[in-house]
């Protein structure tokens, strides 16, 4: 995360030097610090995956202490899902940067965002979102305003895989014990996703000059992958808080209409 943060800010510098000299004046570029939790809905088939050499280790081991009892039993794979509560969603913290692209007053947008993975919060994923969808202002000069967006987004989730099936154990001992079965770097497969998403929100903008704001959205992304792909879904829905200022774009102060002395008023 030190590693994140630090390149975050070198970029945010030298972003904002050269920002002056190369954007148009229409583009508006807010960046944001964003916190909240998700809950995804991986779907996983257990039995294809690693997991599966655990349950035959187990199923061996009880199936051989019942039959020294002279005992025939059956030791099934529900038993097993059973005592580990293995489970198909769960709920992480998430916690990260984001940039939000505009232009002008157009009804479009580019989200680039660098989060923790909905799979686990030790690990980062990268995505873009591009999509239609804008803030929409709420009374008269109360600087509140509603966000609707929805669009396509490309994730790069580098802790889909072993943390989904780790923390796909409820059994807090089994969670622990089962990290030692990852052999493969990617045991579900390709770690990038393909997603549509929603986002639903309100927000406040902060300060005369309306440069920053601050606000609390929902959403909700569904995964669009090929199953030949991947089988294992990274649909989740989520809520987080944020706090945004602005990069680039005029600020609430300098599109206002002013008096000018020299006739006429200036935009």
């Amino acid at each position: 995360m030190r590693r994140i943060i630090t390149t975050w800010t070198l970029f945010l510098l030298s972003f904002s030097v050269v920002s002056a000299q190369f954007f148009p004046s229409k583009l508006n570029v807010s960046l944001g610090l964003n916190v909240g939790a998700s809950r995804l809905y991986h779907d996983i088939d257990f039995q294809s995956t690693v997991v599966n050499a655990d349950f035959q280790r187990v199923e061996e081991y009880v199936e051989d202490a019942f039959q020294q009892e002279g005992i025939e039993y059956d030791y099934t794979w529900d038993n097993y899902a059973k005592a580990n509560k293995l489970r198909d969603t769960y709920i992480q913290p998430r916690f990260g940067f984001s940039m939000n692209v505009t232009y002008g007053n157009l009804p479009a947008f580019l989200i680039i965002d660098a989060m923790s993975s909905t799979s686990g919060y030790e690990r980062m994923a990268y995505s873009g979102t591009l999509g239609l969808g804008k803030d929409f202002e709420i009374g008269d000069n109360l600087g509140l305003f509603l966000t609707c967006m929805g669009g396509y987004k490309m994730v790069w989730d580098k802790g889909f895989g072993d943390k989904t099936i780790v923390n796909s154990f409820g059994d807090k001992f089994q969670r622990e014990k089962i990290q030692q079965y990852f052999g493969a770097k990617e045991p579900l497969g390709s770690q990038k996703g393909n997603l549509f998403t929603l986002r639903l929100g309100v927000g406040k903008e902060i300060g005369e000059a309306g440069d920053m704001s601050a606000g609390l959205e929902g959403y909700g992304e569904l995964d669009l992958t090929d199953r030949i792909q991947r089988q294992a879904r990274m649909s989740n829905i989520g809520i987080q808080a944020y706090f945004r200022f602005k990069l680039i774009g005029k600020s609430k102060e300098e599109g206002q209409f002013y008096p000018n002395p020299a006739g006429g008023r200036k935009n």
